[in-house]
């Protein structure tokens, strides 16, 4: 099944691709690679913000993660097109947080989720969740990748 119908299947709806904020761009590929430059969470156009542990719960989080994916896979369809990607190969999440939090594993779970179903679980990718202290703008969740496209 393609990509676009299985996330509509699933009941997911693409947000508008973001351009780049600075001197980068947000997806770029070599060979059949395809990396996205970290992204965060946006709900009707705007920067979802909050501190995880703090006035943001895990719940909350996990679901800033499965925003920013949907961010992610919006950016990969208007670069090269959504059914031209194989799977996703790695994830690194970082999540601001409160310094006694810990479940950092299971925010980044719920952008790894949406991949699990859009893709399926032998093709999960290799993925770190990492603890920061700061993010752009107030962001909860960022999120850089890197995906396999069909060549």
């Amino acid at each position: 099944m393609r990509c676009m119908d299985r996330l509509k299947q699933l009941g997911f709806v693409l947000p508008p691709p973001l351009p780049a904020l600075g001197s980068y761009n947000v997806v770029t590929a070599s060979g059949n690679q395809v990396f996205v430059s970290g992204l965060g969470p946006i709900k009707d156009g705007e920067p979802v913000t909050g501190l995880v542990g703090g006035d943001m719960s895990l719940s909350d989080a996990q679901d800033a993660a499965r925003m920013t994916m949907l961010l992610i896979l919006a950016s990969l369809e208007k670069s090269y097109g959504l059914d031209s990607i194989k799977r996703c190969l790695r994830l690194t999440v970082y999540v601001r947080s409160e310094a006694s939090f810990t479940a950092h594993p299971k925010v980044a779970d719920g952008a790894s989720g949406l991949l699990r179903d859009l893709f399926g679980a032998e093709l999960l990718p290799a993925r770190s969740a990492i603890g920061v202290s700061s993010l752009p703008m107030g962001i909860p969740v960022e999120i850089d990748s890197i995906f396999e496209r069909h060549y």
